[in-house]
């Protein structure tokens, strides 16, 4: 019921984290698909099968057409050619369902003494160079599999291997080869901002590249997904019309250059929304967060690191 491979921390000082090779096993296996109605569905989650079947699910029905939109943009050569737009987002909401997202929360929260301040990179102006730096008020761990790993948090554990399998075969269909995701590696963080205007710098996810199939940063797609508790950040425009100045909980994701360029648009971190973007081109931060209400207002990300396939996989140059 996880995936093997060390790491500590979910540092990336250097641009770089530690990837997890996936492994189903035993409990981990199971087929079919959501079905049975309502009360069947709910049942399922009581069990490991259950709730890997319930994902997938959700997976075969969830519309990620959008990251794969194509765009004219320049080739190597500089000339203009259609490709996969590098600012492509796309938003699921609604994706787990109320009582996956709430117990995976609280699970989350049960792993906060173990958390360290969240390291990361940016791209600083003033030495042209990828710089570390400490988030202030934001803490963070890297989710193991394991036997250990599994006993800590095994919904986490179960939506990692299992969404890193299952939506790395649907996007493979729909794009080209050099964007094709291996369903077997992937590295994660979970991170919670504490409030008190915690914030992400401008940044793109990976800076560093990855000139060969076993060298570099390899991160290719990223899977956002927030725990927060269901109805958070209800009751304001629906994105992609959202601004930060919606709610006073903050803690918005930005995406810069989206839709064209020099346009900004604000993401919500709304309880079990799914934001999937390429990690080696989308330029984005995140608003200052705050908690007015306590622990209950923190903003809670889970977020999973597709790793780009070794045979046909290319991660842009930055």
């Amino acid at each position: 019921g996880g995936f093997g491979g060390a790491g500590g921390g979910a540092s990336a000082s250097k641009g770089k984290k530690k990837s997890n090779k996936t492994k189903k096993k035993g409990k981990a296996k199971g087929g079919g698909g959501g079905g049975g109605g309502p009360a069947k569905q709910q049942n399922n989650l009581f069990t490991p099968e259950g709730r890997i079947d319930h994902i997938r699910q959700r997976v075969a029905e969830a519309d990620v057409s959008p990251v794969a939109k194509l765009a004219l943009s320049k080739n190597a050569e500089g000339q203009l050619a259609l490709d996969v737009d590098p600012n492509a987002i796309a938003v699921v909401d609604n994706f787990l369902g109320e009582e996956l997202i709430t117990s995976m929360r609280n699970e989350a929260e049960s792993l906060m003494p173990s958390m360290i301040p969240s390291q990361s990179t940016r791209w600083d102006e003033e030495s042209q160079s990828v710089v570390a730096y400490e988030k202030v008020g934001v803490l963070s761990t890297q989710i193991e599999g394991g036997e250990a790993g599994y006993k800590a948090s095994p919904r986490l554990v179960e939506y990692i291997v299992t969404l890193t399998t299952h939506l790395s075969h649907k996007l493979n269909q729909i794009l080209p080869d050099v964007f094709h995701l291996s369903g077997e590696e992937q590295t994660n963080k979970l991170a919670v901002c504490l409030g008190d205007g915690s914030y992400y710098d401008k940044h793109i996810d990976n800076l560093g590249g990855g000139d060969t199939a076993d060298a570099g940063d390899r991160r290719k797609l990223t899977a956002l997904l927030y725990i927060q508790p269901p109805g958070s950040h209800d009751g304001q425009p629906q994105y992609p019309n959202e601004s930060v100045e919606d709610d006073p909980r903050g803690g918005y994701f930005r995406a810069y250059d989206v839709p064209e360029e020099g346009d900004v648009t604000c993401i919500a971190p709304r309880g079990d929304r799914l934001i999937m973007f390429w990690s080696d081109a989308l330029v984005h931060d995140v608003s200052p967060s705050f908690a007015p209400n306590g622990d209950a207002d923190r903003r809670w990300a889970l977020t999973i690191w597709f790793i780009a396939d070794k045979k046909s996989g290319v991660v842009r140059p930055t």
